[in-house]
């Protein structure tokens, strides 16, 4: 009897060039921009509107964006859309690093929504088969 030989193909899996996290606020947002290999490329606040969304992430080329689900992450999330990128609205109150965080500010909310978006966006999507 022969052995037969099985063939495992390695799948990587390509993180995108960039992976945004946004913490949204009523007035200003935190924006963390990661590199690929989560490098914080650039972090800023970034007012909560539609003209300064635009502005920011027009032209960026397609991204990973994660944003806090909220009162206004339906009409971010379209803006995001319409620009090419792909888009996560993430529950915050199911993500444990962010809800029971002692450190709780927005700056570091956003930073782990693109790192926790750049490992399993799945999970933050609430659709990841656990």
């Amino acid at each position: 009897m022969k052995d037969k030989k099985v063939r495992i193909q390695s799948s990587r899996v390509r993180a995108p060039k960039q992976i945004i996290g946004i913490d949204i606020g009523d007035r200003i947002s935190r924006v963390c921009i990661l590199s690929g290999d989560c490098v914080i490329i650039r972090e800023e606040p970034l007012p909560t509107t539609p003209e300064a969304f635009r502005e920011r992430f027009d032209g960026l080329g397609r991204c990973r964006t994660v944003i806090e689900a909220g009162a206004h992450s339906p009409w971010i999330s379209r803006l995001l859309e319409k620009l090419g990128h792909e888009v996560i609205v993430a529950n915050t109150h199911q993500v444990r690093l962010i809800y029971e965080s002692d450190s709780k500010n927005d700056r570091v909310d956003a930073r782990i929504l693109a790192r926790l978006a750049r490992v399993e966006p799945r999970a933050l999507a609430g659709s990841a088969p656990f």
